[in-house]
């Protein structure tokens, strides 16, 4: 009985409220004759067309809060693509943590964040710093300003995990209120919980910029995930980059997580996408760990390259595997999602992409 309510997920747009489909009304109608069942739910996913300034919405929202007071996860959404998530509510409708239904829950989620209410919300926040009980904070499209993420960090008493994907709309058209994010910004934002946080998650967030983003003093980080996109790696390792390469080996750091998708709306990554730049990158940073101490076990690689690139060069897995190969002496394992392109079919693009280099050589020639 336990797992079927456990995990509920509210996923309504539209008129959906008004004539709500079969599965939500036998949901209500078994919670209704049955309370206890409220308090099995752990984890709360509630994505509401108009979850914006909508009343009817936020006392929706209200009541489910005020029912279901047992779970650990609460993610709120708006639809996707709408970014009218009014982050004031949010603080609103969650409430006095220490008297409230919310004393126990540990992950808070936000997805698309609008850009309204940004002063309000620092004001709101200041008031509340270290009341909130949640220890791992998720943001997907996140479109207010560094004061109020500021703000929202050190909301919780203590904070573990840290996730932004998005500082501007996943459509890759919605832009946020600030545009100039850097990982320096988000290293001052984050360093009020630097003895406690053990996660880093960021993705599309800022300036390919690796300056400023110093993690020597998160003495808990044991895992960072970035996309490629800010780290710059794409340029040949100086010995003046090894610096800030230095920087991202926090005193525990045991994993590694690099992001190569593409961040495009309307191309993805080629099978170049994980060339000798990126091996060299990946070496560079495994070298200072090594020389630092640092006691770093596993590298994460996700690399998903689109087939309908020409190439002509090394297998991208087959670098991963002599990186691999190298590095396990070392005690350090390199792993990636399955790869998303078969040796059959990259052979077959090689030879392809063969056959249009001799075509267009032929007839540059004449």
């Amino acid at each position: 009985m336990i797992y079927l309510y456990a995990d509920l997920i509210i996923d309504i747009s539209g008129d959906g409220w008004k004539h709500p489909e079969q599965v939500p009304r036998h949901l209500h109608r078994s919670c209704r004759e049955n309370p206890l069942l409220w308090t099995l739910c752990q984890s709360l996913t509630f994505t509401l067309y108009g979850l914006g300034k909508g009343e009817r919405a936020w006392a929706l929202l209200h009541l489910a809060l005020e029912h279901m007071s047992s779970y650990t996860r609460l993610v709120l959404g708006s639809y996707p693509y709408s970014y009218s998530l009014y982050l004031p509510r949010v603080i609103d409708v969650l409430g006095d943590f220490e008297t409230g239904p919310l004393q126990n829950f540990q992950t808070l989620g936000l997805k698309g964040v609008s850009t309204h209410g940004d002063s309000l919300c620092q004001t709101k926040l200041q008031k509340k710093a270290g009341t909130a009980p949640f220890t791992k904070l998720k943001l997907r499209c996140f479109l207010l300003t560094p004061r109020t993420l500021e703000a929202l960090v050190r909301w919780p008493k203590r904070l573990e995990a840290f996730e932004l994907k998005f500082s501007f709309g996943d459509d890759y058209a919605e832009m946020g209120l600030y545009t100039e994010w850097t990982l320096s910004i988000f290293k001052q934002i984050l360093a009020i919980h630097r003895s406690t946080l053990r996660s880093i998650n960021l993705y599309a967030v800022c300036i390919s910029r690796l300056a400023g983003f110093d993690l020597c003093e998160f003495e808990s980080l044991e895992k960072l995930s970035l996309s490629s996109a800010c780290t710059g790696h794409q340029y040949p390792v100086r010995d003046h980059m090894i610096g800030v390469l230095t920087n991202l080996l926090a005193p525990r750091l045991r994993v590694f997580h690099w992001d190569l998708t593409l961040q495009d709306q309307q191309h993805c990554e080629g099978l170049d996408g994980f060339g000798q730049e990126e091996e060299d990158w990946l070496r560079a940073l495994v070298r200072e760990a090594l020389a630092r101490g640092c006691p770093l076990q596993r590298i994460e690689i996700k690399f998903t390259p689109d087939s309908g690139h020409n190439f002509n060069g090394i297998y991208p897995w087959d670098r991963m595997d002599a990186l691999g190969a190298d590095l396990r002496p070392y005690g350090i394992k390199v792993y990636y999602n399955p790869p998303s392109i078969s040796r059959d079919e990259f052979l077959d693009i090689v030879k392809s992409t063969k056959r249009w280099e001799a075509y267009r050589d032929l007839n540059l020639g004449k």
